[in-house]
């Protein structure tokens, strides 16, 4: 996984180990398979194969956090039926490192090294599920089994794969200071669940063609999946670009209020923090995000106070208005109740971090939380749970990096 972030530490002191044990065990796999199996490379397969890798790491997938994804299941899986393992892994490499020298001249030092270290990642994984060759192989080769046993298996072994990669990426965005790993490999389901249920039939279609029609199976399925990748890009583009819109909007709210600049974009990272750590679904935690980014839209034109929450009620029609946005909008317009049974969870959330951000700027963080802690009458309550949990361990980090 590379990150769109050039400026992030790549720490790569720390991904040596991480990596280390990863392609040992990816090895031990590997040689289990070469001896069962035996080894049958072949060059013009592995340049074949390559070009295939590299088709599919042209076609990255941009998350919503802004991390770029190669997702390779497909080819890594037909590649494991069609050859021995590695003339699969060197394929791989030479895929990643082709594709890193294509790129070199747009990236910079730190995107270059987050691209090395997943060529070295996503090798390994193949590496890992090699073992599937034991099944996969026999059951293509031998004519009189019903299909359906070779599906399933290719179905299993997909759904391992989909696995180790989402875990080893979540393992790779904490080293470089990403989420704990639970909740990484939640935050990384949730937007490539789409992709690998694209991923998982067309791999079974793949190698279930080729067993009844050979080689010219495999480029056919390869042609389709990146068809559909491109689709599913297509439409995370255009939400993007919504998101784009919507945060062009919640910086025009605060041109005429100068102190408040990054507020609602400082707020909206937070509530969706928050929505993560209590395990709302990813569906949520949009919706807290689009309301925390313009809860503060119906204070545009109107810098006073506004204690009978007429910005709230006008902020709620100005975004009900648009259609896509339509159930944002009682998020933004939910007062606060002593016990909170008819509020919204999203509007809690928004709500509270809203207000602690605009406390954090008067006093600090500790002073903020504790403030807010004291308000509520003790530290009760799911939302302020989670956010006690979040700037604490975010102090813990500050503290701990000096």
């Amino acid at each position: 996984m590379i990150s769109r972030t050039d400026r992030q530490d790549v720490r790569l002191g720390r991904h040596v180990p991480y990596l280390l044990a990863l392609t040992a065990l990816a090895l031990i796999a590997a040689s289990i398979t070469t001896v069962s199996r035996g080894l049958d490379f072949n060059l013009p397969t592995a340049a074949a194969l390559a070009v295939a890798f590299f088709a599919a790491r042209l076609l990255t997938i941009r998350l919503p956090q802004g991390d770029d994804v190669y997702v390779t299941l497909v080819v890594g899986l037909t590649a494991l039926v069609i050859a021995d393992v590695w003339t699969v892994l060197l394929a791989s490499a030479a895929a990643g490192g082709a594709e890193s020298v294509a790129r070199f001249s747009q990236s910079s030092r730190a995107a270059t090294a987050h691209r090395v270290i997943d060529i070295i990642r996503g090798t390994a994984v193949i590496g890992v599920v090699s073992p599937c060759q034991l099944i996969l192989r026999p059951l293509v080769q031998a004519a009189d089994r019903p299909g359906d046993m070779l599906i399933l298996w290719v179905l299993v072994a997909g759904a391992v794969y989909a696995g180790l990669d989402i875990v080893t990426m979540a393992i790779q965005q904490r080293i470089n200071g990403g989420p704990r790993v639970p909740e990484g490999i939640s935050a990384l389901q949730r937007p490539l669940s789409t992709v690998y249920l694209v991923h998982l039939p067309m791999a079974a279609v793949s190698v279930r063609l080729y067993a009844a029609s050979g080689i010219w199976a495999f480029p056919v399925a390869m042609l389709l999946t990146l068809i559909l990748q491109n689709s599913f890009n297509l439409y995370l583009r255009i939400r993007r670009g919504y998101a784009d819109t919507i945060g062009a909007l919640a910086h025009a709210a605060e041109l005429d209020r100068p102190h408040d600049s990054g507020h609602a974009r400082r707020v909206a990272d937070l509530s969706v923090a928050v929505g993560r750590k209590m395990g709302l679904s990813s569906r949520e935690l949009e919706r807290i995000g689009y309301a925390a980014l313009l809860h503060d839209i119906g204070r545009m034109g109107d810098v006073g106070e506004d204690p009978r929450g007429v910005h709230a009620r006008r902020g709620a029609e100005i975004v009900g208005s648009v259609p896509f946005l339509k159930d944002v909008a009682p998020l933004i317009d939910a007062p606060a109740t002593e016990d909170g049974a008819s509020q919204p969870i999203g509007a809690e959330i928004v709500r509270t971090c809203s207000h602690y951000d605009r406390l954090r700027g008067d006093v600090g963080a500790r002073t903020a939380i504790d403030a807010l802690i004291q308000e509520a009458g003790g530290l009760q309550g799911r939302v302020l749970e989670a956010l006690d949990a979040i700037v604490r361990g975010q102090m813990t980090k500050v503290s701990g990096t000096r």
